[in-house]
């Protein structure tokens, strides 16, 4: 018999009449998923850019940190990853390719203070975690063909829609490092205690309001709570390019609004580039509202 009553604490998405949704937090029983055994493979370039660039993304209440007065650099990340060997997935995997704005912080209306890494957009090309992660923890994930290529020292990426590539990624000259792998936040970008997201969820028949409107952090040191994530191998590259293509509004109907702003952002040096590869990975359940 299923279970539909929705006062229980498992994850429901719709269509609720047929009880829990099973996904990366739960199986359809109510039990925790184990992250033990995945892997991932992600890629990173992280460059210097104007904050003048980015600070139109920040939603209300978001600001960079006051790391130095006469500095007005920020530091971004763009990161495509391959997940794999997930149990919530039957042991199947999936790719990401996420767009990162580091040394960001959030202040509440009470007056805490949130700091860490703001994650404006991602793709992933697969509806599964799109949708769980949209509705269950607010994260901005949208669909898109992503491709990941890799030779002898070498690493590319190409993201598309219906066959329209909007954006290329390349490393290149990976050599293996040694010891564990270091934060993708640069320290001068500030502190780096979290990942910060906004959520927000439009009212039926009421365009323009919304039903659901709020910051979300996900702090790192809960996350290492839930599940212990080892580095395997990384390596260190020596250049590294990320292009992104506007196109028009024929060719990528549901995007060019987000394509083109990202490709407005000039690259005034680029910081660091590599790849990582781990073992384990956590649920995300530690997401919380950063209002409560």
């Amino acid at each position: 018999m299923i279970v539909t009553d929705k006062s229980t604490n498992l994850h429901h998405r719709m269509p609720t009449v047929f009880g829990p949704f099973p996904g990366p937090r739960q199986s359809f029983d109510g039990r925790r998923r184990d992250g033990s055994s995945s892997t991932s493979k992600e890629a990173f370039l992280t460059f210097r850019t104007p904050r003048s660039a980015l600070v139109s993304l920040l939603p209300p209440g978001f600001s960079f940190q006051d790391t130095s007065p006469s500095d007005q650099d920020a530091y971004v990340t763009v990161a495509p990853k391959s997940l794999d060997n997930l149990e919530w997935l039957g042991f199947r995997g999936y790719n990401l390719f996420s767009f990162y704005i580091h040394g960001v912080q959030y202040v509440s209306p009470s007056g805490a203070i949130h700091k860490g890494t703001f994650l404006p957009v991602l793709w992933e090309d697969l509806a599964d975690p799109i949708i769980s992660g949209r509705e269950e923890l607010g994260y901005p994930k949208l669909f898109a063909d992503i491709s990941i290529s890799e030779k002898q020292g070498s690493y590319h990426t190409s993201v598309s829609w219906k066959g329209s590539c909007f954006a290329d990624f390349s490393v290149e000259n990976l050599r293996k490092a040694e010891g564990p792998a270091p934060t993708m936040a640069p320290a001068e970008a500030g502190t780096d205690e979290g990942l910060l997201l906004y959520r927000y969820m439009p009212t039926t028949g009421r365009p323009g309001v919304a039903e659901v409107e709020y910051p979300v952090f996900v702090p790192y040191a809960e996350e290492r709570k839930v599940q212990q994530v080892s580095t395997v191998r990384r390596f260190v590259g020596s250049t590294g390019e990320v292009k992104w293509y506007p196109l028009d509004w024929q060719r990528l109907p549901t995007l060019h609004h987000i394509v083109k702003r990202l490709a407005e952002i000039p690259i005034t040096s680029v910081v660091a580039c590599g790849l990582t590869e781990k073992v384990g990975g956590s649920d995300l359940s530690s997401a919380r509202n950063a209002n409560t």
